[in-house]
């Protein structure tokens, strides 16, 4: 988590020192935000670099790939990517200090951990998030709604309101270990069919279902704040 935090803060430094500073200061929020920090911070750099399309690079990673083994498989440096990357975060962060939207201190910090967190990104292996994220987000309530007997508009606002799943299925007399079932049936038709378009390779499909039931516990119980 460590991990993934920090690199999540340094891309989004590249997009705005202000979501930075919030990200530094709640690091626990900074997970939801990082596909699209990402998207629009460092990833440009390295597809420039690499010869590829933001969407093309994007494809990529979402097959399992690290920056690195793309680099390769494309015949470029990892260390100039590296390099790339280097240059385009210090570059961010002296123009953010310079227009006041960094204080020194924070900007000095970044700047001694940028070689760091830059290799750490680079070889990263971005886990599945056509299986994971879009999946939890989008199928899961999707199946959630239909176990619970609502529209997906109607669960939404149930959400936004604050209760959790397990709330919203007790208030509608349905059963909270039914609604797990449903969602991890849901969870195991999406990672098999990941796995049968070659998105998911089979060891990381096993890690993704053994973790399953937890992450779905998560899901039903988690409110949102």
């Amino acid at each position: 988590m460590r991990r993934i935090t920090s690199v999540v803060l340094t891309l989004t430094v590249l997009v705005g020192i202000g979501a930075a500073v919030g990200l530094a200061k709640a690091p626990g929020n900074a997970k939801p935000r990082a596909a699209k920090v990402q998207q629009r911070g460092l990833l440009p750099v390295a597809a420039s670099y690499l010869d590829l399309t933001p969407m093309a690079l994007r494809g990529e990673l979402r097959s399992g790939k690290s920056l690195a083994q793309v680099a390769t498989a494309k015949g470029k440096s990892v260390d100039g990517l590296e390099s790339a990357l280097l240059n385009a975060l210090r570059s961010k962060v002296e123009v953010a200090k310079a227009a006041g939207k960094l204080d020194a201190a924070r900007a000095d910090r970044l700047l001694q951990r940028a070689p760091q967190l830059v290799e750490r990104m680079v070889n990263a292996t971005p886990r599945a998030h056509t299986a994971r994220t879009r999946g939890a987000r989008g199928g899961l309530l999707k199946a959630a709604s239909t176990y619970l007997g609502l529209t997906h508009r109607q669960l939404a606002t149930e959400l936004r309101s604050g209760k959790s799943l397990a709330q919203i299925a007790t208030a509608k007399s349905k059963s909270v270990d039914g609604l797990k079932e449903a969602l991890l049936a849901a969870l195991k038709q999406k990672v098999d069919a990941a796995v049968a378009a070659g998105r998911l390779d089979s060891a990381r499909a096993q890690k993704l279902l053994e973790r399953a039931p937890a992450h779905i516990e998560r899901l039903v119980q988690r409110t949102r704040r």
